[in-house]
């Protein structure tokens, strides 16, 4: 069984999770990830580093407004635990439900003509510093923009039939995570 825990110096999560507090900043799902002794936080354009201990073996990805909870009220443990098991995701003393993606390169080497969805699945199990400057990056940053301006499209589309964003999204995230779950097994 692979251990997924992680210890952060509180002031050093503080410094990461402080522009997450902002109000009128847009995020996206949070994607959070560990490699080489530094936890990435990413979520809409942002991504922040800070440095942590510990066996990380996946990426949880999780809510936006979780993240600002946790940046507004950061866990009073000093250092501050992160551990994930049975789809839960555990910060400080607060448990966040999240999708967790076993880490696996075998995604992009599997992918010889990914369609939209295998890309916006890519572009949440890999973390930005991992691709961006590469052409596959390029990619999965179109592919969002492109799934964001669908997504836009389909709410005007269908306003009069009262379908809203967030089902629209929701709908999306599901085939995202469908994909992700095939990609695991």
């Amino acid at each position: 069984m692979t251990k997924n825990f992680l210890q952060v110096a509180r002031a050093d999560f503080k410094r990461a999770t402080k522009i997450f507090c902002r109000k009128r900043l847009k995020l996206g799902p949070v994607l959070l990830s560990f490699e080489n002794d530094f936890l990435f936080i990413e979520s809409g354009e942002i991504t922040k580093v800070t440095r942590a201990e510990g066996e990380w073996h996946g990426r949880a990805t999780f809510s936006a407004e979780i993240l600002r909870a946790l940046a507004t009220v950061p866990p009073s443990q000093d250092p501050i635990p992160i551990s994930y098991a049975d789809g839960h995701l555990l910060v400080g003393s607060m448990t966040v439900m999240c999708q967790w993606t076993s880490v696996s390169k075998v995604l992009v080497q599997d992918l010889v003509n990914p369609g939209l969805v295998d890309m916006l699945a890519l572009a949440r199990t890999m973390p930005r510093h991992e691709i961006i400057g590469t052409a596959l990056g390029r990619r999965t940053r179109g592919a969002v923009e492109k799934a964001e301006r669908r997504i836009k499209n389909a709410t005007r589309q269908l306003a009069d039939l009262e379908v809203s964003e967030s089902e629209i999204r929701t709908l999306v995230e599901a085939r995202i995570a469908t994909r992700l779950s095939t990609a695991d097994h």
